[in-house]
């Protein structure tokens, strides 16, 4: 069976999917505290690390073969302020973080359909560039856009996933709601 790690698990459908998948889950890391309720009634107790994705310690795995979760979406969503970036929700870094640590086999985030805005390209390039090049590391006070430049000049090398997204509406799955979210996956 194949192990799995859910970040920003939410109340589990992402994850309840890969089990219906044949994934085996290792581990969820939810901050909600009503989220993570649901998740010990539908994946047991054990699984579930109720807190902050910093100080989560991606060394007690080992052998996961996915990554999956859905960053949180407030600094993309067209309802929010629009910060992307300078917001201090996004958590894009973080789940860059744990594919570098991990090096599973794949991965799949999703998003909102915000992400994909034009005001976002740069930043999205750069989020696509450092899950395809996972440990290629800014330098310590290096800002996110002298790296997406570093990484965009040099050839790759070192861990690699090809990446690719595509914006899906949950309506078109048979789901009674429009509901479109961007999917990042990675092999």
């Amino acid at each position: 069976m194949m192990k799995s790690l859910e970040l920003f698990s939410g109340m589990g459908g992402l994850a309840k999917g890969l089990s219906l998948s044949g994934f085996e889950h290792e581990q969820f890391v939810e901050f909600n505290k009503h989220a993570c309720s649901s998740l010990r009634a539908n994946f047991g107790n054990d699984l579930v690390f109720e807190g902050d994705i910093r100080d989560f310690d991606f060394c007690s795995l080992d052998g996961i073969d996915i990554v999956a979760g859905g960053p949180p979406c407030q600094p993309f969503s067209m309802g929010g302020k629009h910060k992307a970036y300078d917001d201090g929700r996004d958590m894009f870094p973080l789940a860059i973080s744990a594919i570098t640590e991990l090096q599973p086999k794949a991965f799949i985030f999703e998003n909102v359909k915000g992400l994909l805005r034009g005001s976002f390209s740069d930043y999205f390039d750069y989020i696509l560039l450092r899950l395809s090049f996972p440990d290629r590391i800014k330098k310590p006070n290096q800002d996110w856009q002298n790296h997406l430049s570093e990484l965009r000049k040099s050839p790759p090398s070192g861990l690699h996933y090809d990446v690719n997204f595509k914006l899906l509406n949950a309506a078109n799955y048979g789901v009674p709601q429009t509901r479109e979210r961007v999917f990042i996956v990675g092999v």
